[in-house]
């Protein structure tokens, strides 16, 4: 055995601290102290006879042999985990964290998950809202719900990517705000309040408008752009303007009447669905059941759009 892997503790930090680019994250992940991590680190350092970290002000930048060991020990790690996970598989019972956009946490998942619950009562769901894309290699997230236009292969051989549903994206507003805009034609809105995604190029209001055949040349559209769709829907139930919903967030809206699609032109983009979750978590059996029932859920609503 190659004597270099009795420093397997001391490439474990350095693997948390070069992820965090910091000593004092890694002290938390790792629940020891700052001044633990930093000894290990100069213990490393030593002797492999290289530095591995440069401070630049408050983050640890790694060098470029921290660079190469950094890649080696994500990989040697990964593969470790992977392999436990092969041979130690959790039972049906226990939790599973789950993360999805902000918007689809609030509008869809949070309201419908008792239904999971009556289902499954000793599977415990933890929600993780977040409009970043999360990693699930860190050990924290088990499975994501992520959203596109387009269904491609996962880029990562460790993750299963899923495909469970597709909806459409469709103007929304109140009926009150409907009423005293007159908002009869998608021509009709471009006086209208719009409420937009930020960073949205692709459902956006102005490709609504030019699938529309609607020339925007010389025209300003009022436009208050939030950064999240759960916003959104909320100044669109205070009649605050008309946004751009996926119709599976507003169903329960559109169902109670307290939104209303003012013009039946749907926008041309439509968002597809899908799980992603590591190919050899131990937490199969738990994916599986939340996956089927999501799944089953998705498809019930798609029915009764059509």
């Amino acid at each position: 055995m190659d004597k270099r892997l009795r420093w397997l503790n001391n490439l474990l930090c350095f693997e948390v601290a070069a992820r965090h680019q910091s000593y004092s994250k890694a002290a938390e992940e790792l629940y020891i102290s700052q001044a633990a991590v930093s000894q290990q680190m100069r213990q490393l350092e030593s002797n492999l006879g290289v530095s591995l970290f440069r401070r630049q002000a408050r983050k640890m930048l790694l060098t470029g042999p921290g660079r190469t060991l950094y890649a080696s020990c994500e990989k040697g790690f990964s593969e470790i985990v992977s392999g436990l996970n092969q041979v130690h598989e959790e039972p049906l019972e226990g939790s599973l964290t789950v993360t999805s956009t902000q918007a689809f946490c609030a509008l869809w998942l949070m309201p419908n998950l008792f239904e999971f619950f009556n289902q499954y009562p000793t599977i415990n769901i933890n929600i993780q809202a977040s409009n970043r894309i999360e990693s699930l290699h860190k050990g924290d997230i088990d499975i994501a719900i992520r959203f596109s236009t387009s269904s491609t292969a996962a880029k990562d051989d460790s993750l299963i990517v899923q495909r469970f549903g597709e909806n459409g994206v469709v103007p929304a507003c109140s009926p009150e705000f409907q009423t005293q805009m007159q908002l009869h034609s998608v021509k009709d809105m471009l006086g209208a309040r719009l409420l937009a995604l930020a960073g949205e190029e692709k459902a956006s209001w102005e490709a609504y408008f030019e699938h529309s055949k609607i020339n925007l040349s010389n025209k300003i559209l009022r436009k208050t752009v939030v950064s999240s769709s759960d916003l959104a829907v909320s100044a669109a139930l205070a009649g605050q303007g008309v946004m751009l919903a996926s119709d599976v967030m507003i169903g329960q809206y559109l169902k109670s009447g307290q939104l209303v699609v003012p013009i039946d032109i749907p926008h041309p983009v439509r968002w597809k669905s899908h799980f992603v979750y590591l190919k050899n978590s131990p937490k199969q059996q738990r994916i599986a059941h939340f996956c089927e029932w999501l799944t089953e859920k998705m498809a019930n609503h798609e029915a009764l759009q059509t």
